[in-house]
């Protein structure tokens, strides 16, 4: 327990407090008036603040000019140290940010995390979706996406060559005119989506003036691209309003991320706090970029206090607001419809525990399968089901070398995978009581246990090590394995594939006369097959590798697209 006696050197001022176990923060916390609030956390008997006195056996303090400084610190002390007795918010996934790195000629890339240096824009609701709208923005800012040291790069890449970088690497920019275009892409990339439409059509129409009109032509179909990439995402708002929904209830909130009139975001968080807790750690924490409105279901003295320290209004909508309360009803729409889908999930696999015989319930599953190409090459493949639901971005591909046999492949992966990574609740294998066994003898060897659970391919009958279990076509707790099974099976096919086509246009490339290992390695970073090369322009191919060898490329594909 903490010495009350700490007490008596605590100041009256503004601050952040963190309670100790040993190395480990327990709760962090911030208040206008440390004594103040220090002294209620002790002198409670009973609830929260109570067990943290008791438990804790040290108490930090961090002083702050003011209350705003003390709620930035809290909230990215807590994300930093993850406290047991805080409330934490959880992603339901992983959603994707766009990341510029500070290095002084900055690059960009799609993250799904904001771990690092640099400035991250998003949380935004897809990958595929982020995806479309970074290729519009490569198109009309020219911005680098390549690591490479300046200092090695003697030539321009083949995004230079394609229009989609601007070359200031290799002094065709300078830093400065790089820099002053990447400045307009972070006003765009903090909502202001109306700045591209405004950027696009004014080089469009510079253009036409001087009857460049190949060039106007180009800015016309980016501007067509980049409405189509945003109109796919919904337009909400008739007017470029930059606002937040944001709704919650029973541990979950929704919110609705909508940018110049574009709905840009639709994301699901896992938090047992209150509302304002959630909006401290969701724009403090996480970094989000600030709207100018939150539309919520109720207002309260502690949103009226963060409203001012975030500079940002929250709005309950009246009725006369139809705009605005249609939306907050759709966002509550939404989160009825997320939280019923979690429910029945959890029912669902708390049915599989007791179907199964089980030792816990199987809120997180990885499921495996094997894969190879007549023999040869193996891969598998390892999937991630939460909750029910799939979790893509914890998807992992395992090259295995020459093995034929699937217990051997099975037991590699399964050293290979828990040696370093925790277990899940479930193992998944796709296959029978052999499969299964070999699984088992695995975490044996590396001292470890799991349930293991297979699926024989053609009955649709559960395996278990106590024994099969049938059950019926419609019943849900099989309806979840078979697209466990389904899912597990298509991603280990699919990497087996593509390292068989990568490998068959390798063989392809070897043959042709002018293409060294220089201009192959060049092709297979841009082409994933012959299939792929078959559809490129012979100006496409020629700025990559040159004239003669694209003649004689051209020539052993029999395909001349320009004759």
């Amino acid at each position: 327990m903490v010495n009350p006696d700490k007490l008596n050197d605590i100041p009256h001022k503004a601050g952040v407090y963190l309670f100790k176990k040993g190395t480990e923060y327990i709760y962090i916390g911030k208040a206008k008036d440390l004594k103040k609030r220090l002294t209620s956390h002790f002198r409670a008997t009973t609830g929260k603040s109570k067990l943290i006195v008791e438990e804790a056996d040290n108490l930090e303090v961090i002083l702050v000019s003011n209350e705003k400084e003390a709620l930035i610190l809290e909230a990215n002390l807590i994300f930093e140290h993850k406290p047991k007795y805080n409330a934490m918010l959880k992603d339901t996934q992983v959603y994707p940010y766009i990341r510029i790195s500070d290095d002084e000629v900055p690059y960009l890339e799609i993250v799904r995390s904001r771990k690092g240096t640099g400035s991250f824009y998003g949380p935004y609701t897809n990958v595929a979706f982020t995806r479309q709208l970074f290729e519009v923005l490569r198109k009309v800012y020219k911005f680098r996406t390549c690591r490479r040291e300046l200092t090695s790069i003697k030539k321009p890449c083949m995004d230079y060559h394609l229009g989609l970088c601007s070359g200031v690497c290799v002094g065709e920019e300078s830093v400065e005119e790089y820099n002053e275009r990447l400045q307009k892409l972070k006003t765009v990339l903090s909502g202001n989506f109306s700045d591209v439409v405004a950027y696009v059509k004014t080089k469009m129409e510079q253009h036409a003036r001087l009857l460049d009109f190949e060039n106007a032509a180009k800015y016309r179909d980016i501007l067509l691209n980049f409405s189509k990439v945003m109109e796919a995402q919904g337009v909400v708002l008739p007017e470029q309003v930059n606002l937040d929904v944001i709704v919650g209830k029973s541990n979950t909130y929704l919110v609705l991320r909508i940018r110049s009139g574009y709905l840009i975001g639709k994301l699901l968080y896992e938090f047992e706090g209150t509302l304002e807790d959630f909006v401290e750690q969701f724009y403090v924490s996480k970094g989000s970029e600030l709207p100018t409105i939150v539309l919520v279901e109720h207002k309260t003295k502690a949103l009226t206090k963060l409203s001012k320290m975030l500079g940002i209004e929250f709005v309950v909508p009246s009725q006369k607001d139809t705009l605005y309360s249609q939306l907050l009803d759709k966002a509550i729409e939404n989160l009825n419809y997320e939280i019923g889908l979690i429910l029945s999930n959890k029912a669902i696999l708390r049915q599989m525990k007791e179907l199964l015989g089980l030792s816990r319930v199987p809120y997180r599953i990885e499921g495996i399968d094997i894969s190879h190409t007549s023999g040869k090459n193996t891969v598998a493949s390892l999937i991630v089901f939460e909750n029910g639901e799939v979790k893509r971005d914890e998807y992992r591909r395992y090259k295995l070398g020459d093995i034929l046999d699937d217990y051997e492949s099975i037991r590699m992966l399964i050293k290979r995978r828990y040696t370093k990574h925790e277990l899940p609740d479930l193992i998944f294998v796709d296959g029978g009581i052999g499969q299964v066994n070999a699984a088992y003898e695995a975490l044996e060897a590396i001292g470890k246990k799991c349930d293991v659970i297979g699926l024989a391919k053609e009955e649709e009958v559960v395996v278990t090590r106590h024994g099969n279990v049938s059950l019926s076509y419609e019943h849900p707790v099989l309806r979840l394995l078979v697209k466990l099974r389904d899912e597990t099976h298509r991603v280990a096919n699919t990497f087996a594939r593509q390292l068989a086509t990568k490998r068959s246009l390798r063989s392809f490339l070897d043959e042709i006369k002018w293409i060294g290992p220089k201009r192959k390695r060049i092709l297979l970073e841009r082409y994933s097959s012959v299939e792929e090369l078959k559809k490129a322009s012979r100006e496409e191919i020629e700025q990559l590798i040159g004239k003669k060898a694209t003649e004689s490329l051209l020539n052993e594909l029999f395909y001349l697209k320009d004759s």
